[in-house]
Parts: structure tokens; C-alpha cells; sequence
């Protein structure tokens, strides 16, 4: 399902996130967003080349798929799964489906060639030049670039170290977040690893105004589709009312760093 698809099944606010591509394509693909009726842009900065994944690689989890004993007993022991998958067929990067790419092994080839690694604070302020609404940049974790950020038009930053798929020696978000919400007068926003509610009440006391997420969700999905992602929703959200509970405090909108201790 291609994003456009996506806004029109959508009747609330619509973000849209652009990895950092060719200047022309990042063109593009942000006047499809505009005119498919996207309210938030975010620039994910931290994928300009592709993270050496090594479980991906001794799973065997690639393009294109291999079909191999493991992936095969998987399947066996997960029959309604296996069954939903071959009902739907293999899945596209619908945003890069053309005629000439109509697999899904063009398709990421395709995205993958077109990664910029030359991205810069110049190439930012054109993107900020050719969309009128919010704008957010993705895949920071220090103050410094925080501040080069909004210098060059950002509404606001997603403090991110992609969950430790890109750079695993990357310092978490978490470890500098209190300081960057400390001097920013934008909003901050937090991912990488949120899997708890008590986490997410960590991350609202040291200073975050929301957190993302992006794996807990994507696991709901493979596993019971719409349904799924419903369900690791509520359990968080469950999560963070019962945490709060524990804490004595009667909304996130209280929380603060007083209700927190550093490790001894």
C-alpha cells in the first residue's frame, strides 16, 4: 500500500517519513506527500547508508527470500500465519513500485541506490523551502545538532539511534535526552527500544513530549495483522497507567524528573 493509499484510509493527522534520498527523488516523494494531504514531514537522517546487520545475516533474512529449512519450519509451526502470507502474496514497497520494478528485490535495490550520504544543513533547508507545515528530524541523540536543526527551519526533533540497527555502539537517546529538552524551545520526541510502559514514563520525566514507536507495533503486526497493532497499543498504554499508579502520579502531564533516582 503506497502512502497516498494510506492517507485515504486515514481521517486523522497524517505524518509521513522520508529517508534520506537523492535531492531530486526527496523532491518528489515530498509533493506526493503535500499533495496526498500529509499535515508532518520527518527527515530520517541516520539511514543514509545501510547498518551492517549481522543477525539479518546469519538468519538469512534478505532479498531475495530463501526459503530455507528454518523459514520453512517456521512456517509449519505457525500455520495460519503461513497461510495469511501466501494469501497476500509477496510483500512491495509500494512507493517504488513501477513498471520497471515490479518485484520486490527491484524495489529495495531501487531504494537502496538512491540513499544520500551527502545529505547536509543545505539540502535540509530546500526540503524546509517546499513544505508549508511541520517539520521534524529523526536520528539525532546530541544537543548541538538539536539546535543546527531547528537553525535550519525544523518544527521540532525525534531523538533516535534507529534501536541500535544502525551504529550499535550509538549511545542511547535516553542518555541525553533530559539535556536536549534542557535547551531546546521545540518539541522532543524520543524512539529506539521502547517495549514498556514504564519506559515511556521514564522518557516523559526527563523531558520528551512523546514517544515514537516503531518495532513493538511492527511485532503486533506481523503476528495478527491490524488487530495486533490494537493490542501492543493497549498493553503499553495499560502499562503506563499502572506505572503511574505505582508512582502516585494522576497524569503524564505531571511527570517530571523528581520522580526519578539515579542508578547508584
Amino acid at each position: 500500500m503506497g502512502f497516498e493509499e494510506v492517507a485515504q484510509a486515514c481521517d486523522g493527522e497524517k505524518w509521513f517519513q522520508l529517508y534520506v534520498v537523492h535531492q531530486e527523488l526527496a523532491e518528489h516523494m515530498v509533493q506526493r506527500a503535500l499533495t496526498a494531504g500529509y499535515t508532518t514531514l520527518i527527515i530520517t537522517l541516520d539511514v543514509s547508508v545501510n547498518g551492517y546487520r549481522e543477525r539479518d545475516i546469519r538468519n538469512e533474512f534478505g532479498l531475495p527470500l530463501r526459503f530455507t529449512p528454518s523459514l520453512l519450519l517456521d512456517g509449519i509451526l505457525h500455520p495460519a500465519w503461513a497461510l495469511r502470507f501466501m494469501r497476500n502474496g509477496m510483500p512491495q514497497l509500494a512507493n517504488f513500485v513501477t513498471s520497471q520494478s515490479t518485484s520486490l528485490e527491484v524495489q529495495a535495490a531501487l531504494m537502496s541506490r538512491q540513499m544520500d550520504a551527502t545529505f547536509d544543513t543545505e539540502s535540509l533547508k530546500r526540503i524546509r523551502e517546499i513544505w508549508p507545515h511541520t517539520l521534524l528530524l529523526k536520528g539525532l541523540v546530541r544537543h548541538e545538532d538539536a539546535n543546527i536543526a531547528v537553525q535550519c527551519g525544523a518544527d521540532g526533533v525525534i531523538l533516535s539511534n534507529h534501536g541500535g540497527r544502525q551504529l550499535d555502539c550509538s549511545i542511547s537517546p535516553m542518555e541525553t535526552l533530559a539535556e536536549v529538552a534542557q535547551v531546546m524551545d521545540k518539541p522532543v520526541l524520543i524512539d529506539s527500544g521502547f517495549r514498556r510502559g514504564s519506559d515511556i514514563v521514564k522518557a516523559l520525566c526527563l523531558g520528551a513530549d512523546m514517544v515514537c514507536l516503531g518495532r513493538a507495533t511492527l511485532y503486533g503486526l506481523a503476528a495478527q495483522g491490524e488487530a495486533g497493532v490494537d493490542g501492543v497499543i493497549q498493553l503499553l498504554k495499560q502499562d503506563v497507567d499502572r506505572t503511574l499508579a505505582q508512582i502516585g502520579c494522576p497524569s503524564t502531564n505531571l511527570l517530571n524528573s523528581k520522580y526519578l533516582t539515579s542508578a547508584k
